[in-house]
């Protein structure tokens, strides 16, 4: 075989595809050594060299230098973003970087199994939640049910049959990792166990900080502006189960909600962002859903938002008594999903129109 020095740098690179396809992975190595030495802005043949490398590291360099070259090659932000997710402790075997290549028109050949490993299955996948392994990659793992890809927000609302208890482990293993260092990775995953939890007001800051890290990242991009496209509702309530029936409904209708579980809680929350409409208990420790109201509604940057009281009584009292404090409107609890949406629906519209 000609020697890739004295070759065009595409007929070079053909030939070190030829030999990684007929297992001579050694000499593809060589060619593409050879190869990025005269030609090193070669983007092709340093995604190969990532897909072939046998060392962790040096495929992650070899990405590297793919973005040095090309900022906004798409697959090497993936197959880098995989390979951190792995170096963060949740392991994919496929290497990342063969996704890289394949998105660039090649098939990399796969190295021959170890000899260790010709007994069982090979495994492509893993999920960064729970850690099952599967054949080939999900959309969904098989065994936790969370979407663990970047998808629409309809898509995470939707999914259903969630294990929550895995995924809030996974969680809490996240953010010891982050309290030691910043990862887009981990903040990724962050963001992505939030939205399967009906959470995405809560993943919008994660998507954020993961794209201060990974500037020009097409997808966290796309999703990061679809969620700040839907309207925001601010649910208040001390009962863990009414927030997560609230989040759950207006999530699956295309809301964005964030919930605080007391009074003190939704005025700080009030302070990060303002939302279309404040759904507010009012039997609250700490201050109760009059007292909240009534800060709402005298804070110049605020007093315009809807607030809908809900509570466990039917009572005539607590009705005017919510009107003197400033509240729209009044729903009694337990209330029907439909009920909920509608009331939304009617003050949200009527604030945009």
């Amino acid at each position: 075989m000609a020697d890739a020095a004295w070759v065009k740098p595409q007929v070079a690179l053909a030939e070190a595809i030829t030999a990684a396809k007929l297992g001579q992975l050694a000499l593809a190595r060589r060619l593409l050594a050879e190869l990025v030495e005269r030609d090193p802005n070669n983007e092709n043949a340093w995604l190969w060299i990532a897909a072939l490398s046998e060392d962790k590291q040096q495929a992650m360099a070899a990405l590297d230098r793919v973005l040095q070259i090309n900022p906004n090659n798409q697959q090497a932000m993936n197959a880098l973003a995989l390979a951190r997710l792995q170096e963060s402790g949740l392991r994919y075997a496929r290497k990342p970087a063969a996704r890289a290549a394949e998105g660039n028109g090649h098939q990399p050949a796969a190295a021959p199994p170890h000899p260790a490993a010709q007994a069982s299955p090979a495994i492509s996948w893993t999920c960064p939640v729970c850690s099952a392994s599967c054949p080939r990659a999900e959309r969904r793992c098989p065994r936790c049910g969370v979407l663990a890809v970047l998808a629409s927000p309809e898509e995470y609302a939707q999914n259903k049959g969630v294990n929550e208890d895995s995924v809030h482990e996974a969680m809490q293993r996240v953010q010891l990792r982050l309290g030691r260092q910043e990862s887009f990775a981990d903040r990724l995953l962050l963001a992505l166990c939030l939205l399967n939890l009906n959470r995405s007001a809560e993943a919008v800051p994660h998507l954020k900080k993961a794209l201060e890290l990974q500037p020009g990242h097409a997808g966290v991009q796309r999703l990061l502006e679809s969620l700040r496209s839907r309207r925001l509702i601010l649910a208040v309530d001390d009962s863990l189960t009414v927030r997560k029936i609230v989040s759950i409904t207006l999530e699956r209708l295309g809301y964005r909600v964030m919930t605080a579980a007391d009074g003190m809680q939704a005025l700080a929350r009030l302070s990060e962002e303002t939302p279309d409409l404040v759904l507010l208990d009012i039997t609250m420790p700490r201050m109760d859903g009059y007292q909240v109201c009534k800060v709402i509604k005298q804070a110049p940057l605020t007093k315009s938002i809807p607030v809908v009281m809900l509570s466990g009584k039917d009572g005539f009292f607590d009705k005017v008594k919510g009107r003197l404090a400033g509240a729209t409107d009044y729903i009694t609890k337990p209330f029907r999903e439909a009920t909920l949406a509608e009331v939304v629906e009617k003050y949200v519209s009527a604030r945009t129109s």
